[in-house]
């Protein structure tokens, strides 16, 4: 668990955009925010992480004891919803229906916040396309409704 937790990790700072500003690292309640222009290298030991600053500054902690870490201003997505269930019906490797009014604008994202579809619907609960979208983990956003989908 921890080899793939050390892995996201990786992953998630090789793939980060040249947008993002910040890491935000909770734990315990506190946050520690580091700005990528302070921020010289994150390396891990064991089941330590290691964050140096460029102005000298270094911070230990025990993987166990962190909460979340998480990169801000990284995407055009905000205020995400989570309680808009209904707002996705449902889910193909083709497509995808919404539940919305017709002439709504819906959007669709990566994960990293790029916008891959942006349609106009012309009735009501829509089916929009995602046959030319990679396997992946996406945002879905209408007005005042957000979701995430996975496509497999």
């Amino acid at each position: 668990m921890k080899r793939a937790y050390i892995s996201l990790i990786i992953l998630m700072l090789a793939t980060l955009p040249t947008m993002a500003q910040q890491i935000i690292v909770e734990k315990s309640g506190n946050r520690e925010t580091i700005e990528f222009a302070k921020l010289d290298k994150i390396t891990f030991s064991g089941t330590t992480v290691k964050i140096l600053q460029t102005d000298g500054t270094a911070t230990n902690t025990s993987m166990g004891d962190i909460d979340r870490i998480c990169f801000s201003n990284y995407s055009n997505i905000d205020n995400m919803e989570t309680g808009n269930k209904g707002f996705v019906s449902y889910i193909s490797n083709d497509a995808i229906a919404v539940n919305c009014n017709a002439g709504e604008t819906v959007t669709i994202y990566n994960i990293i916040g790029t916008e891959l579809i942006c349609i106009r619907l012309k009735s009501a609960n829509g089916i929009i396309s995602i046959a030319q979208l990679p396997k992946g983990i996406y945002i879905i956003k209408s007005n005042d409704q957000t979701a995430k989908f996975v496509k497999r």
